[in-house]
């Protein structure tokens, strides 16, 4: 483990991706009925909402501490006039409740080191260090129970800028000779408990950031959580292949189903804590098509929100949660609970099942008004939104008869009954009518890979992209084989990414018969960044031209590298676009 690993915090190795959680024990068959969560990000950084000394630190604000690099010292005096008068425990749960969310996960000691409960064993909690004198936690466990939701506590094992022997604080004139044993010992294992044993069940343990935490550590932390609460889940950030269920990196999303246990964590805003200047809100919208990708895909979406120093939640946040909730209890069926889609993917949406049901989420409305079901070969029962709608048989599926106006809702759900859900198939489709994009993952790749690149925005807002990559001229190719239904013109882009070493690299697509030939210019990537680490890739989609595809039929595309300069391209995917 690198000393700028260790010290600074910002590796992809410490911001999740520990590594694939177990195999889904009995304990964690709930998680699979709640498929939306609150995350809650509350601390002492709430107090300063991105700001220190007039200064606006942009990116995620719990981290201010390390990125303003205020000592120690100085920053625990925050505690002073830390104050949250309107926090009101009923409120938030209340507010979950009705975003339709079934569990809520909240800090209890974030990086800064502050137990935001009553811990004896450190001072340096919220309510012997500040005006405040409650313990919140004490009370959201009292409205968790009251309503009906569950309730588990994000944990921070292994950074802590407030102890001199944790990771993470290089910067408040601290011997570099640390113990980290002595700190799990005296300051870690004893809080657990104190989770664990004051708070009633606890649903989880949100585990982060494992870093340089060793086998023996992680494994003797699980221990623990599963000898004092034996259904308390722990997440995969423990650390070293641990866990009862796997989180994805921040704002993940993968592209293709998943198996397993699993969640996304988001945010609603490009930070996990308040931040004053940030409300770049994600709209109902956005949030209700993130939820149903997620579940789509065999996953938990647990959404963050930051309260401010007051304990209030953001209004604006509060509002648009308020608008998810209606959608969510009027699909229930088609979240909470609900299966995978049992087909390839769709141009128009997503799907989720619950036994003989597919609820069919329409994000694109299609403008003829049929919506086509490929790879469908069930018969079919019914279809309605709301009223019942005709479905007509066609070779490779079905189309189902829409209203001309969409319904008034966030996203429409078609339900449509099936005599067997499982007579689907995972066959890729490219459909007139709607944009088709190639992933990475549906591929035959001959000597090349599907990479996950990783990267900051801005501190601490990661984004996510598979690409294919380590390509070798002339023998890789990635080959996407996909039907059509009809006969279509379509605009053929790619996306990729590269830096100045594949500055017109040389590539060919092979579309049956016919081969295009073209460039791919360097997009401005940069292979080291000097404010956060890593590399910095620059998407970029470049078109290759037009294309006429026969149907119904197979087609065949194949991507090829002709020159050496492909080794330093990595490519997102192909993106089909009908030509209107």
């Amino acid at each position: 483990m690198s000393k700028q690993l260790a010290m600074d915090g910002t590796s992809a190795a410490m911001w999740g991706d520990a590594g694939v959680a177990g195999s889904g024990v009995p304990r964690g068959t709930w998680l699979q009925d709640s498929r939306f969560a609150m995350f809650v990000h509350w601390g002492l950084y709430s107090e300063l909402g991105g700001e220190w000394q007039g200064k606006r630190h942009y990116g995620i604000a719990e981290w201010i501490m390390h990125r303003a690099r205020i000592p120690a010292a100085e920053y625990a005096r925050i505690a002073d006039r830390f104050n949250p008068v309107g926090f009101d425990a009923r409120e938030w749960v209340r507010l979950a409740k009705a975003a339709g969310m079934r569990h809520l996960m909240v800090t209890a000691k974030h990086h800064e080191g502050f137990a935001m409960f009553h811990s004896t064993t450190s001072p340096f909690n919220i309510v012997d260090a500040t005006p405040f004198g409650r313990d919140p936690l004490k009370e959201l466990a009292e409205a968790c129970q009251a309503e009906g939701v569950r309730l588990g506590f994000y944990y921070s094992q292994t950074i802590d800028w407030h102890e001199p022997d944790a990771v993470g604080n290089s910067w408040s004139g601290w011997p570099t000779e640390r113990d980290f044993k002595r700190y799990l010992r005296s300051k870690v294992f004893p809080q657990i408990e104190e989770l664990l044993t004051h708070y009633g069940p606890v649903a989880g343990i949100w585990f982060d950031t494992p870093g340089p935490i060793t086998p023996d550590e992680s494994r003797e932390i699980v221990e623990l959580v599963h000898r004092l609460q034996p259904d308390c889940l722990v997440n995969s950030r423990i650390g070293n292949g641990l866990g009862d269920y796997d989180t994805l990196g921040d704002q993940e999303i993968p592209r293709l189903p998943r198996p397993g246990l699993w969640e996304t964590p988001d945010t609603h805003n490009d930070t996990w804590a308040f931040s004053h200047f940030d409300t770049n809100w994600k709209s109902a919208r956005e949030l209700v098509e993130r939820l149903v990708r997620v579940v789509s895909r065999g996953g938990t979406y647990m959404l963050n929100v930051g309260p401010d120093g007051t304990g209030r939640i953001p209004e604006q946040s509060a509002r648009i949660l308020a608008e998810v909730g209606e959608w969510v209890h009027a699909h229930e069926a088609a979240i909470h609970g609900a299966g995978t889609s049992p087909f390839g993917p769709l141009p128009w949406g997503e799907c989720t099942t619950r036994g003989n049901t597919l609820f069919l989420h329409v994000f694109h409305w299609p403008k003829d008004g049929r919506l086509v079901v490929p790879g469908l070969n069930s018969v079919v029962v019914s279809a309605r939104l709301a009223e019942a709608l005709p479905v007509t048989v066609i070779p490779g599926g079905v189309a189902i008869q829409l209203p001309e106006v969409p319904p008034d809702t966030l996203v429409p759900v078609v339900e449509l009954v099936v005599a067997d859900p499982t007579a689907a198939c995972r066959d890729l489709y490219v459909l007139n009518g709607h944009p088709m994009t190639l992933e990475p993952g549906n591929a035959t790749r001959q000597q090349c890979d599907v990479q996950k690149v990783r990267w900051m925005e801005k501190f601490g807002d990661w984004k996510h992209a598979e690409c294919l990559a380590g390509w070798q001229a002339p023998d890789s190719a990635a080959v996407w084989e996909f039907q059509t239904l009809a006969p279509g013109r379509f605009y053929l882009d790619i996306e990729y990414t590269t830096a100045e070493a594949g500055d017109y690299a040389e590539w060919q697509l092979e579309v049956g018969e016919r081969k295009l030939l073209f460039p791919l210019i360097d997009t401005g990537e940069r292979p080291k960044r000097a404010a956060f680490g890593g590399a910095l890739p620059r998407f970029r989609t470049y078109r290759i031209g037009l294309l006429d595809l026969p149907g119904p039929g197979t087609c065949r595309l194949a991507l090829r590298s002709l020159d050496e300069k492909g080794a330093a391209v990595r490519v997102a995917g192909l993106r089909l676009s009908p030509v209107q």
